[in-house]
């Protein structure tokens, strides 16, 4: 554990600690000292050190953020994903990026500055993804040699099936560790069924060979499950077939086909038994790792939970730092759902005094969301929603 002098004794804490505690909350920025939590856990016009280099506290923003990730040690995660662009040059009909209306794109000094935060969060190594970064062309190749240069990390890159092979050469050379492709299909039949295209498939085996031949490691993701035509048997075993590819991976990740607004596209007996059949199936040293993408996501997955590990946003943003996610733009119908997944159970009073927000316009919220079946009310307050179909 890293020294960090000033913090008071605070090494052990953790950030859920420190939230149960009432010291800390969440804010559109990050995590923010409560007005307890200043008077505790700082002393006024105190400066912070970290690894020689000054971490100066406030009341609000990222500089709080930093110090408590400095004060709680090293990230649990290994791999530090960037979204570096949105755009994509095959548009599958299961994508969610589809559906995004302000593209992202990064240019390489802004790629290497996420990178460095995900460094001195402890992260080993960084993933640069998105849609399909290779659009992004020699600007990708700059980012990987930047990274290389700077930072000395392991760099992959998560993308589509058209990157050509001449850039793919060039990411090489900058000192590219290893490509990320999704398995959308093992045959050009299953390929067509669940990304409704019958172009990447040969371009997709292509890569992977290229790969192989050339020395570069490849790992796969699972891409959707649950698509209608597709029958879960056959989600399950492509999937397990990941395992197959990538003996030694650890994490095997795939996420429902879902709609933002109206959720998962197959109904939760048939998410479950892929899920179960996956679960029942890998190694116990192995974890399943899905995506959220919207406030519709988290009652599936939470009804399926026994059978994930972990649960992330699509864009790799903490959840709560969801005011940015281009997805749905429902920030609060977000923010009231990750307190719901973590308490439980909240009145109306208790939601309005955590997200800070008169209770007028928060009851209009849940009675909204109450409508869509989203949450229902208790008698100890609102819930999350149980789907049973």
């Amino acid at each position: 554990m890293d020294e960090v002098s000033g913090n008071r004794g605070l090494i052990s804490k953790t950030v859920n600690d420190l939230r149960d505690e009432g010291l800390i909350e969440p804010t559109h920025r990050g995590f923010a000292l409560t007005e307890e939590g200043f008077l505790e856990l700082v002393r006024p016009n105190t400066d912070y050190e970290y690894r020689n280099e000054p971490v100066r506290l406030s009341t609000d923003g990222p500089e709080v953020e930093a110090f408590l990730r400095v004060i709680t040690g090293r990230s649990k995660t290994r791999t530090g994903s960037i979204v570096a662009t949105t755009r994509c040059d095959m548009r599958c009909k299961f994508c969610y990026y589809n559906l995004v209306r302000d593209h992202v794109e990064l240019t390489p000094e802004e790629i290497l500055r996420e990178a460095e935060k995900r460094v001195k969060a402890g992260n080993r190594e960084v993933v640069i993804q998105g849609a399909s970064p290779h659009t992004l062309d020699t600007d990708l190749v700059e980012a990987v040699e930047l990274i290389k240069l700077e930072l000395g990390v392991d760099v992959g890159v998560g993308t589509g099936p058209l990157i050509p092979l001449d850039l793919l050469e060039d990411l090489q050379r900058a000192g590219l560790d290893y490509l990320k492709l999704s398995l959308s299909g093992r045959t050009p039949e299953e390929w067509e069924a669940i990304t409704g295209r019958r172009r990447g498939f040969e371009e997709f085996w292509r890569v992977v060979r290229w790969c192989h031949e050339h020395g570069l490691e490849v790992t796969f993701v699972g891409g959707v499950v649950g698509l209608p035509g597709v029958p879960p048997e056959a989600d399950a075993e492509r999937i397990l077939s990941i395992l197959a590819l990538n003996p030694r991976k650890r994490i095997v990740q795939f996420n429902p086909a879902q709609d933002p607004a109206r959720g998962p596209l197959s109904p939760l007996d048939r998410l479950e038994l892929i899920y179960k059949t996956v679960r029942s199936k890998l190694p116990e040293d192995v974890l399943v790792k899905s995506c959220c993408i919207s406030p519709m996501t988290w009652s599936p997955l939470y009804d399926i939970r026994r059978y994930l590990d972990k649960v992330v946003c699509m864009l790799g943003i903490e959840c709560r730092e969801y005011d940015g996610c281009p997805f749905t733009g429902r920030v609060l119908e977000q923010r009231i759902m990750n307190e719901l997944y973590e308490k439980g159970s909240v009145s109306t009073e208790e939601l309005a005094r955590r997200l800070r927000i008169a209770r007028s316009r928060l009851k209009r919220r849940l009675e909204s969301m109450e409508s869509r079946g989203l949450i229902r009310r208790t008698e100890s307050g609102w819930t999350i929603a149980r789907r049973t179909s």
